[in-house]
C-alpha cells in the first residue's frame, strides 16, 4: 500500500512538473506581434484571424508547422501563406496572392483570371487595383480553367494593358471591348476611345500625358488613329465641341 501511494505521489509529480513545463513553453512562445507582408487584398488583422486559426496557432514555435499552407484554396486571392519564426513573441507572415490581370462578369459574380486566360478567383466584390472588362462575359466558367471567350484575341490585349497600368498608370474604371475588338477606356467622366489593340505603348502614353490635363472635365478623348509616326489627338467635350493636340 505504501509503495502504491509512493507510486501515485511519483506520477502526481511528474504530471506537474510536464504540466508546469507546457505552461512555460506555452507562457515563452505565446505570439504577441504578427506582421504580414505580400498582402494587398487584407488587413494585417485579417489575415492573422484567416492564418493563425486554433488555439495551437498562437504559439510563434507551432504557428509555422501548422499554418504554412502551399494551397490556399478556400481563401480568396490568397495562393499560399508560410509562417516564420521571428522571435519567441513575434511570427512573419508571408502571403503568396494570386496573380490576377483582369476581372469579367459572369452572372451575380466577377470573375478574376491570369495571365494564361485562367480563371483564378471569382468573387461578389470587384476589386479597384484590377482592371475590369465589360462586353467580354464569358459563356461558362471553371476555377483553374482557361475562361470560355469568344474573342482569342481578349487575352493578349488583357496583358499588354495590365502590363502598361502596372508602370504607374493605374487601372481604369471600366475597360469596354466589343465585339470588333474595339477598346474604350473609363476614367470618371472621361472615355478613351483607343480601337483596335494596335500602337497601344504610343496610345497611352498620349493618354496618360493628357488626362491630367482634363481631370474634371466630361468627354471622350480620340486616340484611335494614333500610330508610332501619327501623334494628333482629339477630346470632344460633352458639349460637342472639339479640341485637338
Amino acid at each position: 500500500m505504501r509503495e502504491k501511494k509512493k507510486r501515485h505521489r511519483k506520477a502526481g509529480l511528474i504530471c506537474l512538473v510536464v504540466l508546469g513545463a507546457l505552461l512555460g513553453f506555452w507562457s515563452a512562445f505565446r505570439i504577441q506581434e504578427v506582421s504580414v507582408v505580400g498582402s494587398t487584398h487584407y488587413s494585417e488583422e485579417q489575415i492573422r484571424k484567416i492564418v493563425l486559426r486554433g488555439p495551437l496557432a498562437e504559439n510563434s514555435v507551432l504557428a509555422p508547422l501548422l499554418c504554412s499552407r502551399d494551397r490556399t484554396e478556400e481563401i480568396s486571392f490568397i495562393d499560399a501563406v508560410e509562417v516564420s519564426y521571428v522571435k519567441p513573441h513575434e511570427v512573419l507572415i508571408s502571403v503568396k496572392e494570386k496573380q490576377s490581370i483582369g476581372c469579367v462578369r459572369y452572372l451575380d459574380c466577377y470573375v478574376y483570371f491570369d495571365r494564361e486566360g485562367r480563371a483564378v478567383e471569382s468573387s461578389v466584390e470587384k476589386n479597384g487595383d484590377v482592371p475590369y472588362y465589360e462586353g467580354m462575359e464569358p459563356e461558362s466558367v471553371c476555377l483553374d480553367q482557361p475562361l470560355a471567350l469568344r474573342s482569342s484575341q481578349f487575352l493578349d490585349t488583357a496583358v499588354s494593358l495590365y502590363q502598361i497600368f502596372q508602370t504607374g498608370l493605374g487601372s481604369p474604371d471600366q475597360i469596354q471591348m466589343d465585339e470588333k475588338s474595339m477598346l474604350t477606356l473609363t476614367y470618371g467622366q472621361i472615355q478613351v476611345k483607343l480601337g483596335k489593340d494596335r500602337y497601344l505603348d504610343d496610345k497611352m502614353a498620349r493618354m496618360q500625358a493628357i488626362l491630367p490635363i482634363l481631370e474634371g472635365q466630361k468627354g471622350t478623348l480620340h486616340l484611335e488613329n494614333i500610330t508610332s509616326e501619327r501623334k494628333t489627338i482629339t477630346f470632344e467635350n460633352a458639349e460637342g465641341a472639339i479640341r485637338k493636340n
